[in-house]
Order: structure tokens, then C-alpha cells, then sequence
């Protein structure tokens, strides 16, 4: 397995499989920037192979189908520019599922991010997850179980990928760029290893550092540097506001002595300080605030965010 952190997952399910126990129906709920998709393609390669039972043989026709993207009795679907899984895709589903296997074997359906699939869509699949066709496996990816309606989780055999404790992840992503990293950057990313390194390689953890700078500024009388402020919270997407979210509960946690479980554990300096100049009420009112635009912003794309990023930042000068 090429990511540590997969491979006891990835063991239980060789035993699954060496016993002929796997369930028709897998769902492996792993947060975003785990590799979680690795282990289902795993697995969907060794349930294929025609000559492997725990382990694809990398060989065989249909392994050399399946690494080439074209293997026929593979499919899958996911979530398209952001817009829900409908109904008509997970029809398709229902229609691969009864196909013929083109190779004479079994048949894999790939449900990626199926907490995306809205009611109608998941009714759609529900019959055929209750009366399964012979030789076909469904996997199904979720980001986050408590969104997957209960129909479809109930009839799935559930596996939650764990996350590597976080200095087991600073030290794997150290040792990938070959240079030390703030465990705030492990933090900041939900101890996801992925992520984690994709935050330092892209530049974000720069991006950040300017962003907290840049808002410890704006903070300051005489307020200068809102635009500035708003500007760079729209660099890198909403995960920006997310970073400020981070800190400002961070802010929350020094004033009510919990000091130890900070995200911004490098940065507590500057965490106290801004700590020490808000309010516990103007920090909570805009923590809320803050969640609540994000929110908005994730649910309705094509919203002014600057303007509306300028507004909620707005609220720290009139709290003052």
C-alpha cells in the first residue's frame, strides 16, 4: 500500500476477501486528503483481477485494463462542478449493476462523495443495494458519514479510515519535501497528510502567514487594511476564512485558558495578542458570523464574496 496510514484498512479487507466475505456494498468514509480514493481503486483492482484474491496481480488482462482507465466492467461516478449526484446518474448505476461482466468476472460500481447524492438519486439506488445482482461490488466514498441519508448507510458495510496521529503526519510530510513544517500546518489541515503537504507545496502556508498578518494589522487602530484583508482571504478560496475561523477560536481558547489545544500552536504569540484586544462577546458574535458567511458562500456560488467578506470584517471595527 504507497500510504502508511492505509494499511490497516487495507489488511481487514484482505481478510474480508481471502474469506469470501466481502460485503456487496463497501462504504469507506475518509476525510478529504487521506488518499481514500487509492484504497477503493485498491480494491476495485483486486475484486477484478483475475488471478489475485487479496491482491491484484498487476498483470492480467483485466489489471492492465484497469490501470489503463478502461477496464469495462469498472464504473463509477461522482460529483460534477460541484453539483449534486442526480437521479439519472445513479439510474446508470442501476443499469451497470445488471450488465453482462464483458471479461466474464465481476463487476465494480464506484459511488465517490455519495453524501452528495440527493434524495431522489439515493431512493434510486436503494432497491439495488437491497437486492443485489450476482458479482457486482458497489464502493462508496463519504467525506463526512452524518451526511449520507440513512437509507443508504444502513444497507452498506461501513469503514471510517483513521488519521495518523499528528507527528506521525508532520514526519511523513517532512520527509516527502525534505524540510521542516510547522505542526500548525498539520493542524490547520485536520491531521489530513495530503492536504498537509499540498498546503506547503502550493504555497498556502505562506499565503496564511501574510493573511494573519495582514488581519493583525487591520485590527489595530486605526483599522487600516480591510480591502487588503478581504483581498487575501479570496487567494485561496473559502479555505482562507476557514484559516481565520481557526484562529479566532484559537483567540477564543487563550481567554478561556485552554491554551494547549491550539491550532495556531506556532503562532500562540500572536494569538494572545489579538486574544488580549477583542472581546470574549465581539470574538464569539463573529466567529458565528464567520461560519455563517462561509456557509453562504459554499451554498450559493457566484455571490460578491468580497463585498460580503468586507461587511463581516466591518463588524470588528464597529464592535471597537
Amino acid at each position: 500500500m504507497s500510504y502508511p496510514w492505509l494499511t490497516t484498512v487495507w489488511q481487514q479487507w484482505q481478510q474480508l476477501l481471502s474469506q469470501d466475505r466481502l460485503h456487496h456494498a463497501m462504504l469507506l468514509i475518509s476525510p478529504a486528503g487521506c488518499a481514500g480514493d487509492v484504497l477503493i481503486r485498491q480494491l476495485a483492482k483486486t475484486v477484478l483481477c483475475q488471478n489475485g484474491v487479496e491482491e491484484s496481480c498487476g498483470i492480467c488482462h483485466s489489471c492492465q485494463l484497469f490501470e489503463a482507465g478502461t477496464h469495462p466492467d469498472c464504473h463509477s461516478i461522482s460529483p460534477q462542478d460541484g453539483k449534486a449526484i442526480g437521479v439519472d446518474m445513479v439510474r446508470q448505476c442501476n443499469h451497470w449493476a445488471w450488465e453482462t461482466s464483458q471479461l466474464g468476472g465481476k463487476r465494480v460500481v464506484l459511488i465517490e462523495q455519495s453524501e452528495h447524492m440527493g434524495e431522489a438519486a439515493a431512493n434510486a439506488l436503494l432497491k439495488t443495494l437491497e437486492e443485489p445482482p450476482a458479482n457486482c461490488q458497489f464502493i462508496l466514498t463519504a467525506t463526512e458519514l452524518d451526511r449520507l441519508l440513512p437509507t443508504i448507510n444502513s444497507r452498506c458495510n461501513k469503514w471510517r479510515l483513521p488519521l495518523p496521529p499528528e507527528q506521525d503526519v508532520k514526519r511523513w510530510v517532512e520527509h516527502k519535501l525534505m524540510q521542516s513544517i510547522k505542526l500548525e500546518a498539520v493542524r490547520l489541515n485536520g491531521n489530513a497528510p495530503l492536504a498537509a503537504l499540498a498546503f506547503i507545496e502550493q504555497g498556502q502556508d505562506i499565503r496564511h502567514q501574510h493573511l494573519l498578518a495582514g488581519f493583525h494589522q487591520f485590527l489595530s487602530p486605526p483599522h487600516s487594511g480591510l480591502f487588503s484583508v478581504a483581498d487575501s482571504c479570496m487567494k485561496d478560496g473559502h479555505s482562507s476564512l476557514k484559516w481565520l475561523s481557526y484562529f479566532l477560536v484559537d483567540c477564543l481558547k487563550v481567554q478561556q485558558g485552554a491554551e494547549q489545544h491550539l491550532i495556531h500552536c506556532e503562532s500562540a504569540p500572536l494569538v494572545r495578542q489579538i486574544a488580549g484586544q477583542l472581546t470574549t462577546v465581539t470574538l464569539l458574535a463573529q466567529i458565528k458570523g464567520l461560519n455563517a458567511l462561509i456557509r453562504e458562500l459554499e451554498s450559493h456560488p457566484g455571490l460578491n464574496d468580497e463585498l460580503l467578506i468586507s461587511d463581516w470584517l466591518s463588524g470588528f471595527i464597529s464592535a471597537t
